[in-house]
């Protein structure tokens, strides 16, 4: 006795054409929400790379015990870190306190003209030319993410634009506020001048005005 088989009947060409449609239509959906993620993600990653940064130089400042600068290129979206030649090209006799041996500004309490000493000029009696980019892979030029720019940066106190920031080996650091500009809004970031502690938060619609 023969028993029929069963045969497995395929899509149509009109069902086909029905598939390909929602998957197109699903593809136009999902595609604006993918971009504004990745443009969002841009942003973030230029903030943390700031902030990345920022830290570094307050670090290295107090480590150091000489003025350390980050200049920021508004134009060509890049920031790097400088060192005072002397330290760049290892000429530099170390001038702070030990102990147990080794140079320390974090476990050695200082008197306030102590730390005066070795803060040196501030930023706007330093000169620039008596620095050398920071050889190291943290200090390294850096160039933000495609799609964000570097809005303003300006000092707290004036407001006068600013492209070099300095950080203290005090810890203390310029006051700025720096506008970071992205596609998908604005981020700011704040360094306190008496601590160099960085600050960051979105700006709303109404705080763009």
């Amino acid at each position: 006795m023969c028993v029929p088989i069963k045969r497995r009947r395929g899509l149509t060409l009109l069902e086909l054409i029905v598939v390909m449609t929602l998957l197109v239509l699903l593809a136009f959906v999902a595609t604006p929400s993918f971009i504004g993620a990745t443009r969002s993600a841009q942003l973030r990653t230029a903030t943390q790379q700031l902030v990345a940064v920022f830290r570094y130089a307050r670090a290295k400042a107090i480590a150091i015990g000489r003025p350390v600068l980050v200049e920021l290129n508004r134009s060509e979206r890049r920031m790097r870190v400088l060192l005072p030649a002397e330290v760049v090209q290892n000429q530099l006799v170390p001038t702070m306190p030990t102990v147990g041996g080794q140079s320390s500004a974090s476990d050695v309490e200082l008197s306030d003209e102590e730390w005066r000493q070795l803060a040196g000029e501030r930023l706007e009696t330093l000169n620039p030319d008596a620095f050398a980019p920071d050889p190291s892979p943290m200090g390294k030029e850096r160039t933000l993410p495609e799609g964000v720019e570097i809005a303003s940066v300006t000092d707290l106190t004036t407001g006068d634009e600013l492209n070099l920031l300095a950080f203290y080996p005090d810890g203390s650091a310029s006051g700025v506020r720096i506008v970071l500009q992205g596609p998908t809004g604005e981020m700011a970031l704040e360094i306190a001048p008496l601590t160099g502690q960085v600050q960051t938060a979105e700006l709303s619609t109404a705080a763009r005005r």
